[in-house]
């Protein structure tokens, strides 16, 4: 199965990085003389850059979920083995929260699928986010991965439970 991120969810990210690039070096323009102005608005300026470049190689990439891995395809490719996942990080980031100020409201998950070489990394705009949230979920207890309790809190509040086979138990 291969997963994309939708164009449609990267435009707002598209939208930011252009108008930050562009309010950046025109001011940048003028800065012209002095230095110190000069080197803040530049650094700005390549945040903004670096961001769209992100948002870039997130289109063009592709989760493909295979029987044996999960790969990612594109100009960073990286593939983990399934029985290969060490550590997995589920974290959830908050743009708003209700009027009570308890509970969440809106906001966006990010997952982060690491072996012993190296990690992966997914967000909830990916399609199909919460298949590849479960499989990785199944897999990472099965390895007995290293997971923080907000990370299993988590799984749980998105709805997935893992129950083991009863070989597996054994």
């Amino acid at each position: 199965m291969d997963l994309h991120y939708p164009t449609s969810s990267l435009y707002a990210d598209y939208l930011r990085a252009l108008a930050g690039t562009v309010l950046l070096g025109a001011w940048l323009a003028l800065a012209g003389s002095n230095p110190i102005a000069a080197t803040i608005l530049g650094l700005l300026l390549l945040l903004f850059v670096s961001y769209g470049v992100r948002t870039m190689l997130r289109q063009i990439s592709t989760i493909r979920l295979l029987p044996d891995a999960i790969e990612m395809v594109g100009p960073f490719g990286r593939r983990i083995a399934w029985n290969d996942i060490k550590r997995v990080d589920l974290r959830y980031y908050s743009t708003r929260r209700d009027r009570s100020g308890a509970r969440r409201s809106k906001g966006w998950m990010q997952m982060k699928v690491c072996n012993g070489g190296g990690c992966m990394q997914v967000d909830s705009d990916l399609e199909q986010f919460n298949d590849l949230a479960a499989k990785v979920a199944a897999a990472a207890f099965r390895n007995n991965a290293e997971m923080s309790e907000t990370t299993v809190e988590n799984f749980t509040t998105m709805g997935i439970t893992v129950t083991f086979p009863e070989e597996a138990r054994e």
